[in-house]
């Protein structure tokens, strides 16, 4: 028998305009992942949300089914440009970054896709470019386009010169 359990949309509110990071909200309220984002959706939908109360929060990406990361994420405090190598006239932004995967906004991608990536580090060509293959193991889309906000990658082939670039860029 299947029973869903009644949450009081009041409280979730009310928790997320406190400032309940979305690790809080999934043990308080024995949310997955999944049902987080579900509830989110659900409230930007009857309006009892808006989209921008909900980019004040932490974002979900910071959220791993487990709520730990193997590997440290590096927050980019500027925005760090990132093209699709198959096409280099699409591009994004990268969120975080660690040596094994990386968080992009604004590149189109479904789950399962392997792309091709080039970071170019610096001005004007003299810096180093980093160059990677990448699969996509979530996205995220946006409510009103459903179009994908956020994809996340796991970095599956870096040369060890890219590498090393990589490390750098995340131990700054």
């Amino acid at each position: 028998m299947n029973t869903k359990r009644k949450i009081r949309a009041k409280e979730v509110i009310h928790d997320i305009r406190n400032g309940m990071n979305p690790s809080d909200l999934m043990a308080k309220y024995q949310f997955t992942l999944k049902g987080l984002r579900t509830a989110f959706q659900k409230l930007v939908e009857v309006q009892a949300l808006n989209k921008s109360e909900l980019n004040d929060l932490r974002s979900l990406y910071d959220i791993s089914v487990k709520g730990l990361r193997q590997f440290r994420r590096k927050q980019l405090s500027a925005p760090l440009k990132i093209y699709d190598g198959g096409d280099p006239f699409k591009s994004g932004i990268v969120k975080d970054i660690s040596e094994k995967g990386i968080c992009i906004q604004g590149i189109q991608a479904e789950v399962g896709d392997l792309k091709n990536f080039i970071i170019r580090l610096g001005l004007f060509g003299h810096s180093p470019t980093m160059v990677f293959e990448a699969r996509c193991r979530w996205i995220e889309k946006d409510l009103a386009s459903g179009k994908t906000s956020l994809a996340g990658f796991e970095i599956t082939n870096i040369s060890s010169l890219d590498s090393r670039e990589l490390n750098r860029l995340i131990a700054t």
